[in-house]
């Protein structure tokens, strides 16, 4: 009875029969970091350990009100996987309750060992009102933030394409993005709304990344399908 209520729809991080056969593929198992590697946020124009060259345009001064782009009150991690010691240029990710929720210090990113090239990616996250985090497709920053100093807010790709309008997260509460990287079209849906459509050829292949800058965040339900042509 435990199994079959697994492979119930609705069930975390499980895909179900017709996500299998239509060729799904769970990226993170709600128990472990197994296909992922954590690594700090590479400076500009370094490289972190999770490879890919960080190119940032200077941000701009902080407006009066903005959320810095870093938190300074981290959430205390608190299980042995995210207590255990890390090697240096790495971040801390706990497991709790099968949700990956970064803490402590430093900021930093969880990467996929694999590397993709077009895909649909689905991702569940839930995180407050004062957050600044993402979730990076190939190489691509689709932004979880309220009010990005540049403009690019939430369902917005960071220094690619800027949304027409507001699409804000719900707070507090569990919040789906779709992501799709075809080629150079490039697709994100938050919630059941599209808030992007754009092209842009830069980054044709690359690892799934999940940003933690020291603000509270869970992630879940990690899942992919790749685009066959």
């Amino acid at each position: 009875m435990l199994m079959a209520a697994a492979a119930l729809p609705g069930a975390d991080n499980v895909l179900t029969p017709q996500e299998k056969a239509a060729g799904w593929v769970l990226l993170f198992d709600g128990k472990t970091l197994n296909g992922w590697d954590s690594a700090v946020i590479a400076p500009a124009g370094g490289r972190g350990r999770a490879g890919g060259t960080a190119k940032k345009a200077p941000a701009p001064p902080p407006q009066p009100g903005d959320l810095p782009a870093v938190g300074s009150n981290p959430r205390a991690c608190s299980t042995p996987l995210g207590k255990a010691d890390v090697p240096a240029g790495a971040s801390h990710w706990d497991v709790i309750d099968g949700a990956l929720s970064p803490c402590g210090d430093p900021a930093g990113y969880l990467t996929s060992k694999a590397s993709y090239k077009d895909f649909v990616l689905t991702v569940d996250f839930k995180t407050g009102v004062d957050t600044n985090s993402g979730v990076f497709a190939r190489g691509y920053e689709v932004q979880i933030w309220r009010k990005q100093p540049q403009g690019y807010n939430t369902g917005s790709i960071v220094g690619t394409a800027k949304t027409d309008g507001v699409f804000n997260f719900n707070a507090d509460v569990w919040n789906h993005y779709e992501i799709t990287a075809d080629g150079d079209h490039l697709v994100v849906v938050l919630n059941g709304t599209k808030t992007l459509d754009a092209h842009d050829s830069r980054f044709p292949e690359g690892p799934i990344r999940l940003q933690y800058q020291k603000y509270p965040i869970e992630f879940k339900n990690i899942k992919l399908k790749p685009i066959r042509h």
